[in-house]
Order: C-alpha cells, then sequence, then structure tokens
C-alpha cells in the first residue's frame, strides 16, 4: 500500500507500508525522490512526522546528489556494458534521438544538434532503454544462476520472475514467489548469488528476524554479515560504467 505526501519545506514523499517492515526506513532515490518505508500498521501520520525528523539529512542527501549528478549523466563518450551487452552511441543526420536494440547491443542514434544530453527527459529516455537491454540479458542469465543455488541447497520456490525493480534487488511474496531485478546485472557473481539466497532464505523465513539470519548465514558459508556490507557499496541506479566482470 503506497500513498504520496506533501510535506511542508521536503516536497513529495513516497510512503510505502509492508508488511515485513519492522522499523521506519528513509531513503533518497536520485529518480523516485524521497521513498519512506514503515510497518504496515503505522500511519502516515507517523512517517510524515519521521521525515521532518530527518529533514536536515534529507537536505543533505539531496545536495550530495545533485553534485554527483554530473558523473552520472549518459553522452555520446559514455560507456555501459555488461556481461554479454553493451551500450553505443552513433551520429544519425536524420534522427533526434532513438534507440535500437539488436541482439545483445543497445544503439543510440543521435544528431547533435538537436539533442541535449543534459535534459533529464533525455537522460530517463536512456535509462529505460538500458533497463530494456538488461531486462533481455537477465532473463537469460538469473535463472541460471537460481537454478544452481537452488539444487545446491534443495531449495524450491513456486515461481521465479525476472523485473525492473529500481528499489530493491529482489523479493520474496507470501506465496514464495521470487521476484529478482535486472539489476542484479551491475553486481559480480558472487553479490548476485548473495541476493538470490536472501530471498530463498525468506521462503521459509518471512521477516528479518533471528531465525532468518541464522538460515541466510548458514546458506552463505557463514558469510552473511561480510556480503552484506559489500552489497551496500553498490547500487540499483543506471549509471555510465563498465558492469562485465
Amino acid at each position: 500500500m503506497q500513498k504520496l505526501l506533501s510535506v511542508q519545506g521536503i516536497g513529495a514523499v513516497l510512503v510505502s507500508k509492508k508488511s515485513n517492515a519492522r522499523n521506519l526506513k528513509l531513503r533518497i532515490h536520485p529518480e523516485k525522490g524521497i521513498l519512506v518505508t514503515i510497518p504496515y500498521r503505522s500511519s502516515y501520520k507517523e512517517a510524515e512526522k519521521f521525515v521532518l525528523k530527518n529533514t536536515d539529512w534529507i537536505k543533505e542527501k539531496i545536495k550530495l546528489l545533485s553534485q554527483n549528478s554530473a558523473l552520472k549523466t549518459f553522452n555520446p563518450d559514455s560507456i555501459f556494458k555488461t556481461r554479454t551487452s553493451e551500450v553505443q552511441f552513433e551520429y544519425d543526420a536524420q534522427s533526434v534521438l532513438r534507440g535500437v536494440i539488436s541482439e545483445n547491443k543497445l544503439l543510440f542514434k543521435y544528431n547533435p544538434l538537436k539533442v541535449d544530453f543534459d535534459n533529464s527527459d533525455v537522460q530517463v529516455f536512456i535509462k529505460k532503454c538500458i533497463v530494456q537491454l538488461m531486462l533481455a540479458e537477465a532473463r537469460l542469465y538469473l535463472p541460471i544462476r537460481f537454478q544452481a543455488l537452488s539444487k545446491k541447497h534443495n531449495i524450491t520456490s513456486s515461481k521465479v520472475v525476472i523485473g525492473t525493480a529500481s528499489t530493491s534487488w529482489g523479493a520474496c511474496n507470501t506465496k514464495n514467489e521470487i521476484r529478482l531485478s535486472c539489476r542484479l546485472l551491475l553486481l559480480p557473481d558472487h553479490l548476485i548469488d548473495y541476493v538470490i539466497l536472501h530471498e530463498m532464505s525468506h521462503i521459509n523465513h518471512k521477516n528479518h528476524g533471528k531465525d532468518f539470519y541464522q538460515r541466510l548465514n548458514y546458506l552463505s558459508d557463514n558469510k552473511s554479515e561480510q556480503l552484506n556490507r559489500e552489497l551496500k557499496k553498490y547500487s540499483t541506479h543506471i549509471v555510465p560504467g563498465d558492469f562485465s566482470y
């Protein structure tokens, strides 16, 4: 359940109620803005008070994101690669800007006289195309990783879906259906495996309690804390870079 709040001095805040949330959580997403997750029984008024309490942190975080945005902007000189896919730019006098996906390549054809790569709409378009490229690759790559871990640990889920979620690497619902984001391709293999094991652990333990972490630690060869710290250094955001690993 979600609700969009307008908080004085902050602006729009998207609040999500989740049954497996134990505490209030605040995030700043470069594309979706201010996101707050609260336990299902918490009120939206509590969420608003939580946001107001963290006003200074929010403003500082938004300022830092703005300063770093230039490093995350796509232009004809940008490099973006995953394990088997890549993005290229090609001059085309007949096009304003269009993306063409062919096999493992996304080709942007553009006319530099008609395209402003600093324009936010242009950046959104480029990232949406890249997500579709990653989705096609992920639908081939991630099931292989999942099947290998499933066989190794003798764990099965009712369904595995590859999607485009930008706020989480993966999820497991009450029906034991596991969803994996194509953005997992931005991670090295051992962290992809860790995320999959995390969601597999939710098949038996729906919340993040003691039993869940014991299970996850067992499945990850007693390296859960180490891998979790490493995972936090990565982001689901689409930015230029070489993610071919």
